[in-house]
């Protein structure tokens, strides 16, 4: 597993805010996505205050993603179950901001390299079982505010992942044709497109 998304701009934040105690590593596979109530300017000079509050990746209106911590670190992001548990994600705007076009993108593929990473089963938005969380599902809060375009962007990532593993399955198709490994391409014309060798 890659802990940096190549895409991301980094920016550590402070090493001693993230994990509790002997507890280091997140335990499950996920995001909880957060509106940042205010500008990245604000947010990341609030990162780096003395504020008990830490975050893995901040996506700014016009789609840039920066990242603070590593993928699999435990981050302060939400209360303590919430924290151990799933990665946290900062989308700059306020409540009654809709996240841009280039947010909503970014969203997605950061979305799209955290599950291929991680190997979640889907994007799924669903407390607690899911790999999609909102902020006010664990805690009294608003976060997300209602700004996440949550259909458009299940639906734009399960897209694009269905057309990646496709890809994957392509480039691993024509590297057995290339070794002569026929039965296994065989195996793999079955499963993705329902053909059988005669």
């Amino acid at each position: 597993m890659s802990n940096f998304y190549p895409q991301a701009v980094q920016m550590p934040g402070p090493w001693h805010k993230q994990g509790y105690g002997d507890l280091r590593a997140r335990t499950l596979k996920g995001a909880v996505v957060h509106s940042m109530e205010g500008l990245w300017q604000s947010a990341v000079a609030r990162l780096m205050s003395t504020a008990l509050v830490s975050w893995h990746f901040s996506i700014l209106y016009d789609g840039t993603v920066l990242q603070a911590y590593p993928l699999s670190a435990i981050c302060w992001h939400a209360e303590f179950y919430a924290s151990v548990r799933w990665a946290g994600i900062e989308c700059e705007g306020r409540a009654g901001e809709m996240l841009t076009p280039q947010q909503v993108k970014a969203l997605v593929y950061l979305l799209i390299w955290m599950a291929r990473e991680e190997d979640w089963p889907a994007f799924k938005l669903e407390h607690d079982t899911g790999t999609l969380h909102q902020h006010r599902w664990y805690c009294a809060t608003a976060c997300p505010s209602d700004r996440i375009q949550w259909t458009e962007v299940i639906r734009m990532a399960t897209d694009v992942q269905t057309q990646l593993a496709l890809l994957d399955a392509c480039q691993k198709l024509a590297g057995l044709i290339l070794e002569g490994k026929w039965q296994e391409v065989a195996d793999i014309l079955k499963v993705y497109w329902g053909v059988t060798a005669k």
